[in-house]
Protein backbone atom coordinates (compact mmCIF):
# COMPACT_ATOMS: atom_id res chain seq x y z
CA UNK A 1 0.00 0.00 0.00
CA UNK A 2 1.50 3.34 -1.04
CA UNK A 3 -0.77 5.77 0.77
CA UNK A 4 2.11 7.16 2.78
CA UNK A 5 5.82 6.40 3.20
CA UNK A 6 6.64 3.47 5.43
CA UNK A 7 9.69 2.42 7.37
CA UNK A 8 11.29 -0.99 7.79
CA UNK A 9 9.58 -3.20 10.32
CA UNK A 10 12.75 -3.93 12.28
CA UNK A 11 15.55 -6.49 12.26
CA UNK A 12 15.65 -10.26 12.02
CA UNK A 13 15.97 -12.02 15.36
CA UNK A 14 17.18 -15.47 14.38
CA UNK A 15 19.85 -17.95 15.28
CA UNK A 16 21.22 -17.65 11.75
CA UNK A 17 23.51 -20.71 11.72
CA UNK A 18 20.67 -22.96 12.87
CA UNK A 19 18.08 -21.35 10.61
CA UNK A 20 20.19 -21.33 7.45
CA UNK A 21 21.25 -24.92 8.02
CA UNK A 22 17.64 -25.86 7.37
CA UNK A 23 18.18 -24.59 3.81
CA UNK A 24 21.51 -26.35 3.35
CA UNK A 25 23.44 -23.12 3.91
CA UNK A 26 26.32 -22.32 6.24
CA UNK A 27 26.28 -18.79 7.65
CA UNK A 28 29.54 -16.91 7.11
CA UNK A 29 28.61 -13.56 8.62
CA UNK A 30 26.06 -11.51 10.49
CA UNK A 31 22.74 -10.32 9.08
CA UNK A 32 22.97 -6.94 7.36
CA UNK A 33 19.52 -5.27 7.48
CA UNK A 34 18.14 -4.11 4.13
CA UNK A 35 16.03 -0.97 4.21
CA UNK A 36 12.53 -0.78 2.78
CA UNK A 37 9.73 -3.27 2.97
CA UNK A 38 6.36 -2.31 4.35
CA UNK A 39 5.15 -5.83 5.03
CA UNK A 40 8.39 -7.72 5.62
CA UNK A 41 11.87 -7.63 7.14
CA UNK A 42 14.87 -8.37 4.93
CA UNK A 43 18.54 -8.95 5.67
CA UNK A 44 21.59 -9.89 3.61
CA UNK A 45 23.77 -12.72 4.93
CA UNK A 46 27.01 -14.21 3.61
CA UNK A 47 26.96 -18.02 3.29
CA UNK A 48 29.08 -20.79 1.84
CA UNK A 49 26.93 -20.62 -1.31
CA UNK A 50 27.13 -16.87 -1.75
CA UNK A 51 25.18 -14.02 -0.25
CA UNK A 52 21.50 -14.61 0.43
CA UNK A 53 18.54 -12.53 1.49
CA UNK A 54 16.54 -13.77 4.47
CA UNK A 55 12.98 -12.46 4.34
CA UNK A 56 10.50 -12.54 7.19
CA UNK A 57 6.86 -12.11 6.19
CA UNK A 58 5.36 -9.91 8.88
CA UNK A 59 1.70 -9.90 7.82
CA UNK A 60 1.17 -12.66 5.26
CA UNK A 61 -0.26 -16.01 6.34
CA UNK A 62 1.64 -19.22 5.46
CA UNK A 63 -0.87 -20.24 2.76
CA UNK A 64 -0.46 -16.91 0.99
CA UNK A 65 3.33 -17.17 1.22
CA UNK A 66 3.23 -20.72 -0.19
CA UNK A 67 1.28 -19.43 -3.17
CA UNK A 68 3.64 -16.51 -3.68
CA UNK A 69 6.81 -18.59 -3.52
CA UNK A 70 5.38 -21.29 -5.78
CA UNK A 71 4.70 -18.66 -8.44
CA UNK A 72 8.09 -16.99 -7.95
CA UNK A 73 9.83 -20.35 -8.34
CA UNK A 74 7.84 -20.99 -11.53
CA UNK A 75 8.71 -17.57 -12.96
CA UNK A 76 12.39 -17.94 -12.12
CA UNK A 77 12.37 -21.38 -13.72
CA UNK A 78 10.99 -19.88 -16.92
CA UNK A 79 13.86 -17.38 -17.06
CA UNK A 80 12.02 -14.41 -15.61
CA UNK A 81 14.51 -12.18 -13.73
CA UNK A 82 13.58 -12.84 -10.13
CA UNK A 83 15.49 -14.87 -7.50
CA UNK A 84 14.09 -18.36 -6.87
CA UNK A 85 13.59 -19.23 -3.19
CA UNK A 86 15.69 -21.92 -1.55
CA UNK A 87 13.90 -25.02 -0.29
CA UNK A 88 14.08 -25.96 3.39
CA UNK A 89 14.69 -29.45 4.76
CA UNK A 90 10.93 -29.77 5.27
CA UNK A 91 10.35 -29.51 1.53
CA UNK A 92 8.74 -26.08 1.99
CA UNK A 93 10.10 -22.90 0.40
CA UNK A 94 10.09 -21.21 3.81
CA UNK A 95 10.44 -22.10 7.47
CA UNK A 96 8.12 -21.06 10.27
CA UNK A 97 9.72 -19.26 13.20
CA UNK A 98 7.41 -18.07 15.99
CA UNK A 99 4.55 -18.49 13.54
CA UNK A 100 6.10 -16.22 10.89
CA UNK A 101 7.09 -17.56 7.46
CA UNK A 102 10.74 -16.82 6.66
CA UNK A 103 12.18 -17.49 3.21
CA UNK A 104 15.69 -17.40 1.79
CA UNK A 105 16.63 -16.11 -1.67
CA UNK A 106 19.92 -15.74 -3.54
CA UNK A 107 21.16 -12.17 -3.32
CA UNK A 108 20.50 -10.40 -6.63
CA UNK A 109 23.06 -7.90 -7.88
CA UNK A 110 22.12 -4.44 -9.01
CA UNK A 111 21.04 -1.09 -7.65
CA UNK A 112 17.63 0.44 -7.09
CA UNK A 113 17.20 2.98 -9.90
CA UNK A 114 16.98 6.62 -8.76
CA UNK A 115 13.99 7.53 -10.94
CA UNK A 116 11.35 6.01 -13.21
CA UNK A 117 12.60 7.18 -16.58
CA UNK A 118 10.87 6.40 -19.88
CA UNK A 119 13.53 3.76 -20.63
CA UNK A 120 13.00 2.07 -17.26
CA UNK A 121 9.23 2.35 -17.71
CA UNK A 122 9.46 0.55 -21.06
CA UNK A 123 11.53 -2.23 -19.50
CA UNK A 124 9.12 -2.45 -16.56
CA UNK A 125 6.12 -2.66 -18.86
CA UNK A 126 7.76 -5.44 -20.87
CA UNK A 127 8.67 -7.36 -17.71
CA UNK A 128 5.15 -7.05 -16.37
CA UNK A 129 3.76 -8.42 -19.63
CA UNK A 130 6.34 -11.20 -19.55
CA UNK A 131 5.24 -12.16 -16.04
CA UNK A 132 1.64 -12.27 -17.23
CA UNK A 133 2.48 -14.48 -20.20
CA UNK A 134 4.80 -16.75 -18.19
CA UNK A 135 2.01 -17.20 -15.63
CA UNK A 136 -0.73 -17.71 -18.21
CA UNK A 137 -3.08 -20.44 -17.02
CA UNK A 138 -1.56 -20.44 -13.52
CA UNK A 139 -4.21 -21.33 -10.98
CA UNK A 140 -3.82 -21.42 -7.22
CA UNK A 141 -6.76 -20.98 -4.88
CA UNK A 142 -4.40 -19.65 -2.22
CA UNK A 143 -3.76 -16.47 -4.23
CA UNK A 144 -6.07 -13.75 -2.87
CA UNK A 145 -8.75 -12.30 -5.12
CA UNK A 146 -9.39 -8.61 -4.43
CA UNK A 147 -12.92 -7.33 -5.02
CA UNK A 148 -12.06 -3.70 -5.67
CA UNK A 149 -15.64 -2.60 -6.21
CA UNK A 150 -16.59 -4.09 -2.86
CA UNK A 151 -13.63 -2.30 -1.26
CA UNK A 152 -14.88 1.03 -2.60
CA UNK A 153 -18.44 0.28 -1.53
CA UNK A 154 -17.08 -0.26 1.98
CA UNK A 155 -15.17 3.02 1.75
CA UNK A 156 -18.23 4.95 0.56
CA UNK A 157 -20.23 3.83 3.60
CA UNK A 158 -17.37 3.91 6.13
CA UNK A 159 -17.40 5.95 9.32
CA UNK A 160 -13.83 7.23 8.98
CA UNK A 161 -13.52 10.26 11.26
CA UNK A 162 -10.95 12.41 9.45
CA UNK A 163 -11.21 15.97 8.24
CA UNK A 164 -12.28 15.86 4.60
CA UNK A 165 -13.76 12.37 4.93
CA UNK A 166 -17.20 13.45 3.75
CA UNK A 167 -15.76 14.83 0.52
CA UNK A 168 -13.71 11.64 0.06
CA UNK A 169 -16.75 9.37 0.62
CA UNK A 170 -18.79 11.42 -1.85
CA UNK A 171 -16.02 11.14 -4.44
CA UNK A 172 -15.86 7.37 -3.96
CA UNK A 173 -19.62 7.06 -4.39
CA UNK A 174 -19.53 9.25 -7.49
CA UNK A 175 -16.73 7.11 -8.96
CA UNK A 176 -18.73 3.92 -8.38
CA UNK A 177 -21.91 5.37 -9.84
CA UNK A 178 -20.30 6.90 -12.93
CA UNK A 179 -18.27 3.83 -13.80
CA UNK A 180 -20.58 0.99 -12.78
CA UNK A 181 -20.81 -0.53 -16.26
CA UNK A 182 -17.11 -0.24 -17.01
CA UNK A 183 -16.17 -1.66 -13.61
CA UNK A 184 -18.29 -4.70 -14.42
CA UNK A 185 -16.66 -4.92 -17.85
CA UNK A 186 -13.20 -4.71 -16.28
CA UNK A 187 -14.00 -7.81 -14.25
CA UNK A 188 -14.55 -9.73 -17.49
CA UNK A 189 -11.10 -9.01 -18.96
CA UNK A 190 -8.17 -11.47 -19.15
CA UNK A 191 -7.04 -12.20 -15.59
CA UNK A 192 -4.26 -13.93 -13.73
CA UNK A 193 -1.68 -13.40 -11.00
CA UNK A 194 -0.76 -9.74 -10.48
CA UNK A 195 2.51 -8.47 -9.02
CA UNK A 196 0.62 -5.33 -7.93
CA UNK A 197 3.74 -3.66 -6.52
CA UNK A 198 5.93 -2.93 -9.52
CA UNK A 199 7.62 0.35 -8.62
CA UNK A 200 11.28 1.27 -9.07
CA UNK A 201 12.22 0.29 -5.50
CA UNK A 202 11.28 -3.29 -6.36
CA UNK A 203 13.64 -3.29 -9.33
CA UNK A 204 17.40 -3.79 -9.50
CA UNK A 205 19.37 -2.34 -12.40
CA UNK A 206 22.90 -2.78 -13.76
CA UNK A 207 24.28 -0.81 -16.71
CA UNK A 208 20.81 0.54 -17.41
CA UNK A 209 19.14 -2.87 -17.62
CA UNK A 210 16.77 -4.44 -15.10
CA UNK A 211 18.45 -7.45 -13.49
CA UNK A 212 15.75 -8.42 -10.99
CA UNK A 213 12.10 -7.90 -10.13
CA UNK A 214 11.54 -8.26 -6.38
CA UNK A 215 8.80 -8.38 -3.72
CA UNK A 216 5.73 -10.34 -4.80
CA UNK A 217 4.13 -9.87 -1.37
CA UNK A 218 1.12 -8.02 -2.85
CA UNK A 219 0.38 -10.94 -5.19
CA UNK A 220 -3.30 -11.19 -5.98
CA UNK A 221 -5.49 -12.43 -8.82
CA UNK A 222 -7.33 -10.00 -11.05
CA UNK A 223 -7.59 -8.38 -14.49
CA UNK A 224 -4.10 -8.14 -15.96
CA UNK A 225 -4.55 -4.56 -17.09
CA UNK A 226 -4.78 -3.54 -13.43
CA UNK A 227 -1.13 -4.51 -12.94
CA UNK A 228 -0.04 -2.02 -15.60
CA UNK A 229 -2.35 0.62 -14.13
CA UNK A 230 -0.88 0.06 -10.66
CA UNK A 231 2.66 0.50 -11.99
CA UNK A 232 1.61 3.79 -13.59
CA UNK A 233 0.03 4.90 -10.33
CA UNK A 234 3.36 4.40 -8.55
CA UNK A 235 5.16 6.37 -11.24
CA UNK A 236 2.74 9.26 -10.78
CA UNK A 237 3.16 9.34 -7.00
CA UNK A 238 6.90 9.88 -7.39
CA UNK A 239 6.38 13.17 -9.20
CA UNK A 240 6.42 16.44 -7.20
CA UNK A 241 2.94 17.27 -8.53
CA UNK A 242 1.83 13.60 -8.49
CA UNK A 243 0.93 13.86 -12.16
CA UNK A 244 1.73 10.89 -14.38
CA UNK A 245 4.35 11.93 -16.98
CA UNK A 246 3.03 11.23 -20.47
CA UNK A 247 6.42 9.93 -21.64
CA UNK A 248 6.54 7.38 -18.82
CA UNK A 249 2.97 6.22 -19.49
CA UNK A 250 3.58 5.86 -23.23
CA UNK A 251 6.85 3.97 -22.69
CA UNK A 252 5.36 1.56 -20.16
CA UNK A 253 2.41 0.85 -22.45
CA UNK A 254 4.69 0.35 -25.46
CA UNK A 255 6.93 -2.04 -23.52
CA UNK A 256 3.97 -4.04 -22.33
CA UNK A 257 2.41 -4.33 -25.78
CA UNK A 258 5.65 -5.60 -27.30
CA UNK A 259 5.28 -8.74 -25.19
CA UNK A 260 1.54 -9.09 -24.65
CA UNK A 261 -0.86 -7.36 -27.05
CA UNK A 262 -3.80 -5.69 -25.37
CA UNK A 263 -7.32 -6.15 -26.61
CA UNK A 264 -9.24 -3.04 -27.71
CA UNK A 265 -11.40 -3.35 -24.59
CA UNK A 266 -8.35 -3.51 -22.31
CA UNK A 267 -6.97 -0.36 -23.93
CA UNK A 268 -10.33 1.32 -23.52
CA UNK A 269 -10.41 0.40 -19.82
CA UNK A 270 -6.82 1.34 -18.95
CA UNK A 271 -7.76 4.89 -17.87
CA UNK A 272 -10.45 3.50 -15.57
CA UNK A 273 -8.02 0.92 -14.18
CA UNK A 274 -5.49 3.68 -13.48
CA UNK A 275 -8.07 5.73 -11.57
CA UNK A 276 -9.26 2.59 -9.79
CA UNK A 277 -5.74 1.75 -8.63
CA UNK A 278 -5.38 5.15 -7.01
CA UNK A 279 -8.84 5.13 -5.50
CA UNK A 280 -8.41 1.66 -3.97
CA UNK A 281 -4.96 2.41 -2.60
CA UNK A 282 -6.30 5.57 -0.98
CA UNK A 283 -9.30 3.75 0.46
CA UNK A 284 -7.15 1.09 2.08
CA UNK A 285 -4.87 3.65 3.66
CA UNK A 286 -7.61 5.99 4.85
CA UNK A 287 -9.74 3.23 6.36
CA UNK A 288 -7.15 0.89 7.83
CA UNK A 289 -3.82 2.67 8.29
CA UNK A 290 -4.59 6.32 8.94
CA UNK A 291 -6.27 5.79 12.34
CA UNK A 292 -3.05 4.24 13.68
CA UNK A 293 -0.62 6.78 12.23
CA UNK A 294 -1.91 10.03 13.69
CA UNK A 295 -3.34 11.16 10.36
CA UNK A 296 -5.93 13.91 10.78
CA UNK A 297 -6.94 14.85 7.22
CA UNK A 298 -7.60 12.70 4.16
CA UNK A 299 -5.33 15.06 2.23
CA UNK A 300 -2.39 13.55 4.12
CA UNK A 301 -2.88 10.43 1.97
CA UNK A 302 -0.58 10.55 -1.05
CA UNK A 303 -2.70 8.16 -3.09
CA UNK A 304 -5.82 10.24 -2.56
CA UNK A 305 -3.99 13.39 -3.71
CA UNK A 306 -2.57 11.39 -6.60
CA UNK A 307 -6.03 10.27 -7.65
CA UNK A 308 -7.28 13.86 -7.57
CA UNK A 309 -4.28 15.06 -9.57
CA UNK A 310 -4.64 12.37 -12.22
CA UNK A 311 -8.37 11.97 -12.78
CA UNK A 312 -8.88 11.46 -16.51
CA UNK A 313 -5.09 11.70 -17.12
CA UNK A 314 -5.14 8.80 -19.60
CA UNK A 315 -8.42 9.67 -21.31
Amino acid sequence: MSGNPSSPNGELRLNLPVFLARFGLEARGKAEPLTGGEDNVNARVATDRGDVVVREYVRSEPAKVRAELALVAHLAGSGFPTPAPFTADSGERFALVAGKPIAVFPFASGEVPPAMTPDLAEQSGALLARMHTDAAGWTDDRIPVTDRTCLLETAASSDVDLTGADHWRAAVRDFLDRHAEDLALLGEQPAGPLHHDLHRQNLLVEDGRVTAVLDFDELNHGPLILDLARALQYAALEQPDRRLPAAVAEAALAGYRKIRPLTPTELQLLPLAFDLAGMCDAAGFIMWAAPYLGVEHVDECRSWLGYLANRDALH
